[in-house]
């Protein structure tokens, strides 16, 4: 009698498998109405289309020649194994995976809540679709890896968590393994399996309403409430969609922080809420989708006009003139213009500035608080000179020339109602910056004219960004910074000059802020630079017998910073990308693009970015399994 091979079996099944109930073709089905946030892949079958022209002209399009390339290069063994983790990452974008996932019916995740410890509760979910290949590779993991085990079932639904064997010794020393079945625990990540539906999760209890809908035993769906409807036909596109219901997110997340004894005065929720108002924000949703060639992201907040948010009211502005942004010159790594509301100008702008302040964790004397101070030590109506600001262009120059030690601010160059409004302005910044610096009274400043414009500056004694600074007017324009040349330059508009280009600069209708950012010099200053020098794995735990652990050559670690820099000069090869803010009624969208992605357009950072994974690679201890990353000692 002929046997069958097991693979030729599990093939057989995950193609015949069929399922007794009508199983939800839409991925937002399987997760509950309740689901505090959501990110989906949406669309696969469109989706892939995409990917594969972002992947266009770059080494992953066809990465059989590249690896085999890689691997002729290589000269030592280590190099060489490396070139294994190269061809895996290669494999995720190779053309056979992209074929296969365009056959799948949708990949989400969920947040579904929190434990009562304030751990957040997290599902994966993969329908499979058309996708046979899909549901073979997740049968083989929870059948093959030899660690994943069941520890209890979800609606006949076996689930699995990984879990050591236990082994124990007889009086010959032989090794047995254990007879006791593996115990479930409450917080491990869990992963399931039936015909149709792969989900992965980070307990039992986070499995158990997908998998009750994906068997239509439970109903309740978030795609079936008027909330996730409503922003899914404005954002469900081809891409990335994401949703969150604003109220539930905002009151679980703050019983969670509370539940973990968490600091809720200085992150990101804090931030979000008191610059958003929680009673005001109603949902957030959008997308990240590749159009025109490039890569879009667009986020919108819906708001309760009933209620007050500061955010609202500050970006309420008339719509941005792009003659404003001639003052932003090259380079910079980011310059937007924001105009200011023309209804209570001086009160949405404190206001929003207070909310900033207060959810940084700020303590002490807010901006409005400083505000009121200078009026009255120093008889100054502030809020009437603020009412006379039109629009602030914020500038984050890409080199600005600053003294040892300082900390890099960004530049302002504020555009006011006529030229007395600016000269009452520039009065009075030396009276703010004592306020700031908490001097008695407000410093004489110096005068150099640089390029023909007189500039004024202020030493940065007790200031918090140990720099002095520097300031002058033209006309009914005010420029404010720490490098005196950049500030003598801003007050000139120079379209050609600026970052928005003289043929490219643009504004969407009725942006009330509008900006450009450079992806380099954003990647340069948000690298990580190692105090003794570049990054290399970490030693192993000692092992018995080892005493020493094995450094990579000091040409490898070269090679590896050299390979970085390679990275961040290829980022600065792209176009700079926009970034746009506008309220519609009762939604403010915001909104990023970055150009010429596609058909080749991002192979410089593709190319960069997969020899620098392999140069890294390169770095690993060969007798060590995994890599990790720290100082290396001082040379």
């Amino acid at each position: 009698m002929t046997r069958l091979h097991p693979l030729a079996v599990a093939v057989c099944v995950a193609l015949s498998g069929a399922t007794a109930f009508a199983a939800p073709v839409d991925v937002a089905d399987v997760f509950p109405a309740n689901t505090l946030a959501y990110v989906e892949l949406h669309n696969p079958a469109e989706l892939g289309p995409q990917v594969a022209a972002v992947l266009k002209g770059t080494p992953l399009q066809d990465s059989v020649p590249f690896i085999h390339g890689k691997k002729d290069e290589a000269k030592t063994l280590p190099e060489l194994r490396a070139k294994e983790d190269l061809a895996a990452l290669a494999l995720f974008a190779s053309p056979e995976v992209v074929a296969e996932f365009r056959k799948l019916g949708g990949v989400a995740v969920g947040l579904l809540g929190f434990t009562e410890r304030g751990e957040p509760e997290f599902a994966l979910a993969v329908l499979t679709g058309d996708s046979a290949a899909a549901g073979l590779a997740a049968r083989a993991f929870v059948t093959a890896t030899p660690n994943v085990r069941t520890v209890g079932e979800v609606s006949k639904v076996p689930v699995f968590q990984r879990r050591q064997p236990v082994v124990t010794y007889d009086m010959n020393g032989t090794p047995k393994l254990s007879g006791e079945k593996p115990k479930e625990e409450p917080r491990d990540l869990t992963y399931a399996y039936t015909p149709g539906l792969f989900v992965v999760g980070t307990s039992k209890a986070a499995l158990a309403p997908v998998i009750k809908r994906f068997r239509a035993e439970e109903k309740d769906a978030l795609g079936a409430t008027a909330g996730f409807k409503e922003a899914a036909a404005e954002y469900r596109k081809p891409g990335l969609f994401f949703y969150a219901a604003a109220p539930g997110f905002f009151a679980a997340a703050s019983v969670a922080d509370r539940a973990r004894g968490a600091d809720t005065g200085a992150d990101l929720l804090a931030w979000l809420k008191l610059t958003t108002n929680p009673k005001a924000l109603k949902s957030i949703a959008g997308n990240a989708r590749v159009r025109d060639g490039g890569l879009s992201l667009v986020a919108g907040g819906r708001f309760d006009p009933a209620e007050k948010s500061p955010l609202v009211d500050f970006f309420s502005g008339p719509g941005v003139k792009v003659e404003a942004l001639h003052h932003a010159r090259k380079p910079a790594a980011f310059a937007a213009t924001m105009t200011l509301p023309e209804k209570d100008r001086a009160a949405a702008l404190i206001g929003f500035l207070d909310a900033l302040a207060k959810g940084a964790g700020q303590l002490g004397r807010l901006p409005g608080d400083i505000a009121k101070d200078i009026g009255v030590k120093h008889k100054v109506a502030v809020n009437d000179l603020l009412a006379k600001v039109n629009a602030v262009t914020v500038v984050v120059p890409a080199k600005p020339d600053l003294p040892k030690g300082a900390t890099p601010v960004p530049m302002f160059v504020i555009h006011t109602a006529d030229a007395s409004a600016a000269a009452a302005l520039e009065d009075l910044v030396p009276k703010l910056i004592a306020e700031i610096a908490g001097e008695p009274a407000p410093a004489q400043p110096s005068t150099e004219t640089v390029g023909g414009v007189q500039v004024r500056s202020l030493a940065g004694t007790g200031l918090p960004w140990r720099a002095a600074v520097h300031y002058a007017r033209k006309d009914a324009v005010l420029a404010w910074g720490l490098d005196r040349k950049l500030v003598a330059a801003a007050l000139t508009p120079d379209a050609a000059g600026s970052v928005v280009g003289e043929k490219g600069g643009t504004v969407p209708p009725g942006a009330a802020l509008a900006g450009a950012f450079d992806l380099g010099a954003l990647v340069g200053a948000l690298g990580e630079k190692p105090a003794n020098g570049p990054i290399r794995p970490a030693p192993p735990a000692p092992a018995p017998g080892t005493v020493t652990e094995l450094i990579p050559p000091d040409v490898l670690l070269k090679d590896a910073d050299k390979a970085r820099a390679a990275l961040t000069a290829a980022f600065g090869q792209l176009p700079p990308a926009a970034v746009t803010v506008r309220r519609d009624r009762d939604r403010l969208l915001f909104e990023v693009f970055q150009p010429k992605i596609t058909d080749g357009g991002l192979k410089p950072v593709v190319d960069a970015w997969l020899d620098l994974f392999d140069k890294e690679l390169s770095l690993r201890d060969p007798s060590r399994s995994a890599p990790g990353f720290l100082p290396p000692p001082e040379r």
